[in-house]
């Protein structure tokens, strides 16, 4: 059985992954009830995104249930609603919530934890050893193809080409992120076990 310093840093990884995700989702939520807490977190949330409409999913209540959508109809990609960083969005005469990151941000957080939960199974997570560097590059190829080719104008991507492409790179950097928390921390517990001698 691992001692609990060997695991504390994929833990410390995954319950921060996990808060992180449910606050995606949380707070849309807030913002149905109209909770002032809301403004604050989207406010907190877009130094990390740049929280665009045209590009972000919105959460619609319909009878009851949820329904997770692009905030913009497809196509609808004018001046007014890239440029419009909103908590509510009006789509085809419904009130849309909006997700406080974008659609790539989703799927790269998201992969995040999935590839957290995949690390386990896959490499174990008291790994030091760094994955070769060019499959993280490779991961990366997919989002900045999309990203790049919609910068320069040759076309629009969609929602859920971003997502794909996030998740991607996503799912890829726990493999890279905990083997460099273990060494961090390792060194750390080394240099406690050293001072006390």
């Amino acid at each position: 059985m691992p001692e609990p310093k060997e695991v504390a840093p994929y833990l410390f990884y995954m319950a921060f992954m996990l808060l992180f995700c449910s606050l995606i989702f949380a707070i849309p939520l807030l913002q149905m009830q109209k909770t002032p807490l809301s403004g604050y977190a989207y406010s907190a949330f877009s130094y990390t995104c740049h929280q665009l409409n045209a590009r972000s999913l919105c959460i619609f209540e319909r009878g009851g249930n949820f329904a997770l959508e692009d905030c913009a109809n497809e196509g609808e990609n004018g001046i007014h609603a890239i440029h419009e960083r909103t908590a509510e969005v009006e789509k085809n005469g419904e009130i849309g919530y909006k997700l406080p990151v974008c659609a790539r941000d989703i799927g790269i957080y998201f992969g995040m934890l999935l590839g957290g939960f995949l690390l386990p199974f896959l490499l174990g997570v008291k790994r030091t050893e760094i994955p070769n560097k060019w499959l993280f590059v490779i991961a990366l190829i997919p989002m900045a193809l999309d990203g790049g080719t919609q910068l320069i104008g040759l076309r629009e991507s969609t929602n859920f080409l971003r997502i794909i492409t996030g998740a991607i790179v996503g799912v890829a950097m726990p493999f890279y992120i905990i083997p460099i928390l273990n060494e961090l921390t390792g060194g750390l517990f080394a240099n406690k076990r050293g001072s006390s001698k």
